[in-house]
């Protein structure tokens, strides 16, 4: 990602960044927000960071199953490059897609847009388990506000698009010829024949797709890797005094993953907040019990995801030297 364009997406993510976090500040006592951090629970908190750390750990091995069918790569590799990808999410959002794709595609040898690719396999899991979730909401809870519905149908919308655009890209149709022959006869050669290379490429990183056994073992890690997340989003409330219900911390989580799609600031500062406050109030009169777990969740959980993928960045020159045993795709 060029500088230029980073700073357009750090300025947009703070602004936005900003504004959530205005909107839950709205009618806060900080002076009970303070006075619930002094009494924080450390058993709870800590716990906190377990479950993150665990979520980290199957975000893995589910990445691991997905690159299967491409290509073998060191647990350990893979391992690392999650957090440094999530770090940098962190930092400018969506730009640790790049950077791990990128990572393990100089460690595997294979094209980077087939690990790019990989990723949007990932995401595609990642909203059906919105989905899922948001029906457990519809059936256990009588009446779900207007705000969490709506993020579940984003979800829904999202798989939807997502799942069209892969069969699209995988099967052929004349609509994509007609497109390969506008890019061959208007482009470069050198440019054409590399963009339908990179498209070819590309492809092999849905191959998970194509395998009902590792569709379902994918899908079973997605459930339980965003378990850990709601696990914690219950935690933080705990830590703080409050125990939340479990449609209370899935609606959090689901206002956080569909608010995440939008720049945001570093450390997800105002998101995480907007969430919680929303989430958490909908059995709650009063803000600062939300908005005092946002911070619990800010600093057990996307903090130690910045420092611990900081420390494999700096490391990133020993992990590309780790000897690799794949089969390469180039």
């Amino acid at each position: 990602m060029k500088i230029n364009t980073q700073f357009k997406w750090t300025l947009l993510g703070l602004s936005i960044g900003l504004v959530f976090l205005l909107i839950s500040l709205r009618d806060i006592d900080a002076r009970a927000v303070f006075d619930s951090l002094l009494t924080i629970k450390l058993f709870p908190a800590t716990m906190v960071i377990v479950a993150g750390l665990l979520f980290m750990l199957i975000k893995a091995l589910r990445w691991l199953v997905i690159l299967n069918p491409v290509t073998h790569v060191n647990f350990s590799i893979l391992h690392s490059a999650v957090y440094i990808g999530t770090a940098a999410n962190l930092i400018i959002v969506h730009s640790g897609e790049v950077a791990r794709s990128a990572l393990i595609g100089k460690q595997a040898r294979i094209a980077a847009s087939a690990v790019l690719a990989s990723i949007g396999v990932e995401r595609i899991f990642d909203f059906m388990v919105v989905i899922v979730l948001f029906g457990v909401l519809l059936i256990t809870s009588e009446k779900l506000p207007d705000y969490v519905t709506a993020a579940g149908f984003v979800a829904i919308f999202m798989v939807v698009a997502g799942l069209i655009t892969i069969v699209s890209l995988m099967v052929p149709s004349k609509t994509r010829r007609s497109i390969r022959l506008m890019v061959i006869r208007y482009l470069p050669e050198k440019l054409s024949v590399m963009i339908r290379s990179q498209i070819k490429r590309s492809l092999v990183g849905f191959s998970t797709l194509g395998s009902p056994s590792l569709v379902i073992k994918v899908f079973f890690l997605s459930i339980l890797q965003w378990s850990c997340i709601v696990f914690a989003i219950w935690l933080c409330a705990y830590s703080v005094g409050y125990i939340a219900t479990i449609s209370m911390s899935i609606s959090v989580w689901i206002l956080m993953v569909i608010g995440l799609t939008l720049p945001s600031s570093p450390a997800q500062l105002g998101t995480t907040q907007l969430a919680f406050t929303l989430g958490l109030s909908i059995a709650l009169n009063e803000m600062q019990i939300p908005f005092a777990a946002s911070l619990v969740y800010t600093c057990c959980v996307n903090i130690p995801y910045m420092i611990i993928g900081a420390f494999y960045w700096l490391r990133v020159d020993s992990l590309r030297k780790e000897p690799q045993k794949n089969d390469s795709i180039n």
